[in-house]
């Protein structure tokens, strides 16, 4: 009986292992389409040549900084989750 709720536990700790792992794999994957997008879309507003969409393409610019370190700060916290 012990034996099988020793199993159960472990399972169940694997399985939520698994989940986070997905979960950060997930936001990752997230966040590249979204630097994409953003990178993307800079490129566009920069190939016009038009003195206000290299204004808006600045903004594009500090934005994906802006994502860059919110991931950054995501990714240190996970760090320290799988650490634990």
């Amino acid at each position: 009986m012990f034996a099988l709720i020793k199993s159960v536990l472990k399972s169940l700790e694997l399985y939520l292992t698994l989940k986070n792992k997905k979960f950060y794999y997930d936001l990752h994957k997230e966040q590249k389409d979204r630097e994409f997008a953003i990178t993307e879309a800079m490129e566009a507003f920069r190939e016009t040549g038009d003195s206000n969409d290299a204004d808006r393409a600045d903004l594009l610019r500090e934005q994906l900084h802006a994502e860059r370190k919110r991931f950054e700060h995501l990714s240190t916290f996970y760090s320290k989750t799988e650490e634990e």
